[in-house]
């Protein structure tokens, strides 16, 4: 009874659960596989071999061939390029936010024009169509809210890029 809890939990903590849900074909021969393991008194010498065979399902084929992804190429580097750049644009838009609280503001002096300048298009655009709220300009809210949604969609812990590169789907 210890010998299949060990190698229930070996295989629960190096992700081989996993392997089981990439095709029928490769999920009946782990079943079959991890059952004789499990019935063999000597679980270390089987859970050696049961590692040692476990497929990668980062480079697993509905036919259970092995082949490298073809998007794996272009997923890094956006990545690389939209991380800081949502970042940046979401930074400005909060700075944008503090400046507006203070109109009496010179947004042409230089620590300011830094921020004012790239984002003034993006403002332009979204005043067109969302009225200030009581008196307030709240197209910067808009943008940051669409900045940290894109990033959360994109790049967060459960976004499509990130799981593209964990898991290659």
């Amino acid at each position: 009874m210890t010998s299949r809890l060990i190698v229930f939990l070996y295989l629960l903590t190096h992700g081989a659960v996993l392997a089981f849900v990439t095709s029928p074909s490769v999920a009946f021969q782990n079943k079959v596989q991890l059952k004789s393991t499990l019935l063999n008194n000597d679980a270390s010498s089987s859970l050696m071999d049961f590692s040692s065979s476990a497929i990668d399902i980062n480079h697993m084929d509905l036919d259970g061939s092995s082949m490298l992804l073809a998007t794996e190429a272009w997923v890094q580097p956006l990545q690389l390029v939209l991380d800081p750049s949502l970042n940046l644009l979401s930074f400005m838009m909060l700075c944008r936010v503090v400046i507006s609280w203070y109109p009496e503001t010179n947004v042409n002096e230089l620590p300011y024009n830094l921020v004012v300048w790239p984002t003034e298009p993006l403002l332009k655009i979204t005043r067109g169509v969302v009225p200030p709220a009581f008196g307030v300009d709240i197209s910067p809210i808009v943008w940051l809210g669409l900045f940290t949604f894109l990033h959360e969609i994109f790049l967060g812990q459960q976004g499509l890029l990130t799981l593209k590169i964990k898991y290659g789907i």
